[in-house]
């Protein structure tokens, strides 16, 4: 019998799958009317399987959007959609099926919609690393030189638009695995900011920081 987190991440890939079925179909009907889909629209019938009607994801896989910076998500989405002759910036076959046939007005509209959105609220799932996450959030690690995440997510991490993402109550185990993408690579490339500091942190601090940001308000 598979445990009850299985079953419901499970279930989650099902209603992405479910949902990638029909994006061809919709696609068809917005660009035979010649219009653009409405965002609520898009969000019912395409977002809501993982990040939920108004961005607050209950699927610990799958990031909440709710009041992140609609310039920062609306850049995000681009980078999962490739070009013609360029591959996409971002590797994610659910996000790139999704974002492929979207055009640039719904990109921007859907980024805009979850901006509006009343942010998120999440809660730290190891409450006893807390307070190591605060120390590096606010402080860094002298002793290897990494800075203060403070100075770009700022003091309640809102962010700063549009290269600094909105961090506060995020999911936990979301930042974690995003964390460590930077630092193995698999995201971002040479030069970005994130690359050079992420490679900074050792997999405690990590942990403790995807603690401490989730439980900001």
């Amino acid at each position: 019998m598979k445990h009850p987190m299985e079953r419901r991440r499970l279930s989650a890939r099902v209603l992405a799958l479910c949902t990638l079925a029909v994006m061809p179909a919709l696609a068809r009907s917005a660009s035979e009317a010649g219009e653009s889909r409405p965002a609520r629209l898009i969000v019912e019938q395409v977002c809501a399987a993982c990040h939920g009607n108004t961005g607050q994801s209950t699927q610990k896989a799958y990031p909440s959007l709710a009041g992140q910076n609609e310039d920062y998500l609306f850049k995000q989405l681009r980078q999962f959609k490739a070009g013609a002759s360029e591959p996409a910036l971002r590797k994610d076959a659910t996000m790139a099926a999704v974002v492929q046939s979207m055009s640039e007005t719904e990109l921007r509209e859907v980024a805009r919609y979850f901006s509006r959105q009343a942010p998120a609220r999440g809660h730290a799932a190891l409450p006893h690393l807390v307070g190591a996450g605060m120390a590096i959030y606010w402080k860094g690690n002298p002793s290897n030189h990494l800075p203060a995440c403070v100075t770009c997510h700022r003091p309640n991490g809102e962010g700063i638009a549009p290269d600094f993402p909105r961090i506060a109550g995020q999911q936990p185990e979301y930042v974690a695995r995003q964390l460590h993408a930077w630092k193995s690579g698999t995201r971002g490339g040479p030069g970005k900011l994130m690359s050079l500091l992420v490679p900074l942190m050792t997999d405690e601090e990590i942990l403790a920081v995807a603690q401490y940001v989730a439980q900001l308000r």
